[in-house]
């Protein structure tokens, strides 16, 4: 099984760019952010896009602004599937799939440049941990992806970009995400490369910062516990360019 997820930075202007890296690429379930667009306004050869079924949480508070989207192959999973927005999301942030196998929560986390918006983040990952934690405490295994907009530890962001105070790298921010993990999320990638300096998603539209590979890692998978013996690997997929943001993918396998 194949799971990505990708920052697509608009999806009427990468839709080229999004079929051709589907086809290549091939995920059984692909999780959109950003995608810039209501439901009624996807490019009619993604929201047709043969052999996959299509979940939007699309841009509705305001025009082509956030908005969240899934994509799953057509037959994959043999018993139901089950589409939810939660209740705590806001600027249509999330989306989440409950399957046979796991939840799969795909979100949007605010960036919080203004005071405002900063308080905004911390209250939605807050509710987002809860959400996860009353799944956890319902038997249910869990993965939550998506761009988190926060670099968890030093190593996460390059040292050029590691500026105390930046939004992103505040002490509140890092600590929400550590809840999630203390709470019973694994950092899937962090566990695979613990020692990787240069593991990066998100890079700064400025001097160069992509191909120096001045950058931060954003755009994570945390696993249950449970699944993480079915983690075959993650990687990301730092070839398609098209987006600030690099698609990051995981393989798992089940019996």
């Amino acid at each position: 099984m194949k799971v990505a997820s990708w920052n697509i930075n608009g999806i009427r202007a990468r839709k080229d760019a999004l079929l051709s890296w589907i086809e290549s690429r091939q995920p059984d379930l692909l999780v959109l952010q950003e995608v810039k667009a209501a439901a009624e306004d996807i490019p009619a050869e993604i929201a047709d896009i043969a052999g996959y079924r299509k979940f939007w949480n699309g841009s509705t508070v305001r025009k082509g602004y956030s908005g969240t989207g899934f994509l799953l192959k057509e037959n994959f999973f043999s018993g139901e599937v089950i589409w939810e927005i939660p209740l705590f999301d806001l600027e249509n942030r999330t989306g989440v799939l409950h399957t046979p196998l796991f939840s799969l929560i795909g979100t949007y986390v605010p960036r919080g440049e203004s005071e405002e918006h900063y308080r905004i983040k911390l209250d939605y990952l807050e509710s987002l941990r809860g959400y996860v934690s009353e799944l956890l405490g319902s038997g249910k295994r869990v993965i939550l992806t998506g761009d988190m907009n926060v670099a968890h530890r030093d190593i996460d962001v390059h040292r050029s970009q590691n500026k105390p105070g930046a939004v992103g790298l505040r002490p509140e921010e890092r600590s929400a995400i550590q809840r999630q993990i203390d709470g019973g999320l694994r950092d899937i990638m962090r566990d695979l490369y613990p020692d990787r300096k240069d593991l990066f998603t998100w890079w700064p539209y400025w001097r160069q910062a992509r191909e120096r590979n001045l950058g931060w890692r954003i755009d994570c998978f945390y696993l249950s516990a449970e699944l993480v013996s079915s983690v075959i690997g993650a990687s990301v997929d730092t070839e398609e360019k098209s987006s600030d943001h690099a698609p990051v993918m995981l393989e798992m396998a089940f019996d």
